[in-house]
């Protein structure tokens, strides 16, 4: 019976203890990257490994460390909060050193300059200390306070002034952020003198805030509706000394210029980021809230996602990060304030291909990184900043055409239209004369026209054709159709009243529109439509076109026949295809457009687009007043109930497909039960 109780007790114990899946080479955690191919995160091979976890640093205990800083001699930092000091542990010689004890209360943020002094964000002393190391008796002085500043415009008297982190640029000036502080970094001159804020976050220009701004001042906004700007959480700084930022809510980092603007961003990322820091490679490493660490190239590319979340002291997870940092040979060194730990990871085969890749190409030694992206593709096909790396390596060396395909398969949209704006320009550059050519010869037409009349003998055969054609119904038809974009209000009344159309025709010029809708999704060229052909689902298309036009229809009309309108169901539906005529050409245009215009002249195709869909709603708006026979003021209300009324048919054809899927479900569910028992 005493042997049953031990079981059942080490059974027991079994069960509470916390399970993580371990991988098959016996990491704790998956590694991701981001594919804008995929648009969504994919597996890829590991990129890191944790070798070390220790809550030591030679004989000194850490205690709720909250940041961490590695200089360019490879001297780690550690605001060791706990413990009221900063720790500086050199990894060549194994030495720890102890700086600030006895001075510092609540040392939060620490930062080491290119000279080597020593900034500390102390919450305890309300202020950012400066620290400048004495190497003959080798040790660090205070030389230095960044307070709150007096009779500032900047602060009230009972403003808080809790300094958090701490960087300085190249420049020295230093940055401190402030827990709560809605304006910014506070910036200050290297002799303490504060002179403004940096880097503060702004609100999104979304239609409420909008319409509050205009509405409200800014006390009433903040006070009724909670609009303020989230304060910065935690701040880094490049290797070219330009300022990034994180924000608590904010998705990834925002990297700023000097003149305080976004200069860029990161493409994916957590919205609890605890620190963020640069590698050698001037890649950009961060660390979540949840222990995830990312590593994003200078542009903002996600390169690698792994880690995670562990309440066990699991190496290679954390309990709550709180700082991250990189040395010279790319290793990550993470802290947890919780578990007072400090970890340790080094890159793989294959992550150091990625940076090799990178650095080659930072060096502007081009044809060199392509061989290390090849590889690196060959590893892992889904891992699109290969392609992109690809693309740059091949647009470096003048081969446009390949960095075009390059750019396609990573979507970048921006590289794709420079490289084939150098492809477009080369093929000017070898047409030029053919196409100064064409221009005396169509010049030459003209003169000769002026006398012979050629294209008068030209429509000729044009004139024969329309003659005998015009003895088919459907012709008369559809020329009339067209006759409706010229002159609307006799077109829509002979449509109405004369019979000019018919249901047959009206449908097989809803099936054109329907192809130039799908020559412009399949055609049109990448730098103005991202999406793959493989991607183009038809059934959907097909749904995109064909049910919105019949819920207009049937909704437009049901409006119409409650509100007095004199057109029929067929009226409505020939109508309404005569308006989407101006979409039918606009399509084509645009696709053709699209094979020569870059980014840079989309403005172009962009008011083509806006201009065909403007006139569009024109000649339905149109339709409406004609066919139901309406001044403005009704016709604007029936085409808005219209809308409404078709939106909720939508609904209530998905109400009614949700509920038929459910009971055929249960009936298929009583049917295999009643098999299985028979």
């Amino acid at each position: 019976m005493k042997k049953l109780w031990i079981v059942v007790i080490f059974l027991s114990l079994l069960v509470l203890i916390p399970k993580t899946k371990v991988e098959a080479n016996g990491i704790t955690y998956s590694t991701f990257t981001y594919s804008q191919n995929q648009r969504r995160l994919v597996s890829t091979q590991d990129a890191y490994l944790p070798i070390s976890m220790t809550n030591a640093l030679g004989d000194l205990i850490l205690n709720a460390p909250e940041d961490i800083f590695i200089d360019k001699y490879d001297n780690i930092f550690i605001a060791d909060t706990g413990n009221k000091r900063v720790i500086r542990y050199d990894l060549q010689n194994d030495k720890t050193f102890i700086i600030g004890e006895g001075t510092l209360s609540q040392p939060k943020g620490v930062h080491v300059d290119i000279n080597g002094n020593l900034y500390v964000a102390d919450g305890g002393l309300r202020a950012g200390v400066k620290y400048s190391h004495n190497e003959e008796l080798d040790e660090y002085q205070l030389v230095q306070k960044y307070e709150k500043p007096i009779n500032s415009p900047y602060f009230k008297e009972e403003d808080p002034f809790n300094p958090a982190k701490i960087i300085t640029d190249n420049g020295g000036n230093v940055y401190i952020v402030l827990s709560g502080n809605i304006n910014g970094l506070a910036e200050f001159k290297n002799d303490g003198e504060f002179f403004g804020f940096f880097g503060g976050n702004r609100l999104p220009n979304t239609f409420d805030n909008i319409v509050r701004s205009l509405l409200f001042d800014q006390e009433q906004r903040r006070r009724w509706f909670k609009m303020i700007p989230p304060p910065v959480y935690n701040v880094g700084l490049d290797n070219n000394g330009l300022v990034i930022t994180v924000t608590k809510g904010q998705r990834g980092y925002l990297k700023l210029n000097i003149a305080n603007l976004v200069y860029s961003q990161s493409n994916w990322g957590n919205e609890n980021l605890e620190d963020i820091t640069v590698g050698p490679y001037n890649t950009i490493f961060a660390i979540g809230q949840d222990g995830r660490i990312y590593e994003y190239t200078d542009e903002g590319q996600l390169l690698f996602m792994f880690s995670g979340q562990n309440t066990s002291r699991q190496k290679g997870l954390f309990n709550s990060p709180s700082g991250i940092a990189v040395d010279s040979k790319n290793n990550i060194y993470a802290i947890d304030i919780k578990d007072s730990t400090l970890q340790i990871f080094t890159p793989t085969i294959f992550a150091d291909l990625v940076h090799a890749s990178i650095d080659y190409y930072q060096k502007g030694l081009y044809s060199k990184s392509k061989a290390p992206w090849e590889e690196v593709l060959r590893m892992n096909v889904l891992f699109d900043v290969a392609n992109k790396g690809l693309g740059d390596a091949y647009y470096a060396e003048g081969n446009y055409s390949q960095a075009m395909h390059y750019y396609q398969l990573s979507r970048d949209v921006s590289g794709y239209s420079n490289a084939f704006w150098e492809v477009r320009n080369e093929a000017l550059l070898k047409s030029a004369a053919w196409i100064v050519y064409f221009l005396i010869g169509l010049i030459a037409f003209a003169i000769l026209n002026s006398f012979v009349k050629i294209t008068a003998y030209a429509k000729i055969p044009f004139k024969k054709a329309n003659q005998s054609l015009s003895n088919f119904k459907m012709y008369q038809e559809i020329k009339h159709n067209f006759y409706t974009i010229r002159k609307p209000a006799d077109g829509f009344y002979g449509i109405k009243r004369e019979k000019k159309s018919s249901n047959l025709t009206a449908f097989l010029m809803l099936l054109v529109f329907f192809i130039s809708y799908l020559m412009f999704i399949y055609l049109t060229k990448f730098t103005f439509n991202n999406r793959l052909v493989s991607e183009i689902n038809l059934f959907q298309e097909i749904l995109k076109v064909f049910v919105p036009v019949g819920l207009w229809v049937i909704a437009n009309y049901l409006v119409s026949s409650i509100r007095e309108g004199e057109g029929k169901l067929s009226n409505v539906f020939q109508g309404t295809v005569v308006a989407l005529l101006p979409l039918t050409f606009t399509f084509p245009i645009l696709t053709m457009l699209s094979q020569i215009l870059t980014l840079n002249e989309g403005f172009l195709f962009t008011t083509l687009l806006y201009i065909g869909i403007g006139v569009t709603i024109l000649y339905l708006i149109l339709m409406v007043k004609e066919i139901h026979f309406y001044d403005m003021k009704p016709t604007v209300g029936n085409i808005l109930v219209s809308i409404f009324t078709a939106v909720m048919m939508l609904v209530m054809i998905l109400i009614v497909y949700i509920l038929l899927n459910e009971v055929i479900s249960v009936i298929l569910d009583i049917i295999k039960e009643v098999s299985s028992r028979g």
